[in-house]
């Protein structure tokens, strides 16, 4: 999979939620584990403000890459932030979109 790294030195980024685990099933039964790590990995939602836009992404990021300290409405900065495009079939269905996941979050220093 082709994944493109994000420059976030022009955005402004604001912890939208608290991160939650991420589940491969609806159910909530199964915990999705980072490839790379081996870890559970969780969601984190953030507002990305960026040429007078913003709007609110899910980034995934290991359960060892959550800051500590982070709350709702603090500045943060994401280290080895990438995209990556996905597709699959459902339900008969052709489906695609963009998947973000980063090394870690943690509180945007000085802030």
């Amino acid at each position: 999979m082709k994944t493109m790294p994000i420059d976030q030195s022009q955005a402004m980024l604001i912890l939208a939620s608290e991160s939650r685990p991420h589940f491969k099933d609806r159910d909530g039964q199964q915990p999705a584990i980072d490839r790379a790590t081996g870890a559970h990995l969780h969601l984190v939602d953030v507002m990305f403000a960026f040429n007078g836009r913003a709007e609110v992404i899910t980034v995934k990021v290991p359960e060892p890459g959550l800051g500590k300290g982070l709350k709702v409405g603090l500045p943060v900065v994401f280290t080895g932030l990438v995209a990556s495009a996905w597709e699959n079939e459902i339900n008969g269905k052709d489906r695609h979109g963009i998947s973000l996941r980063a090394d870690a979050v943690t509180a945007k220093a000085g802030a």
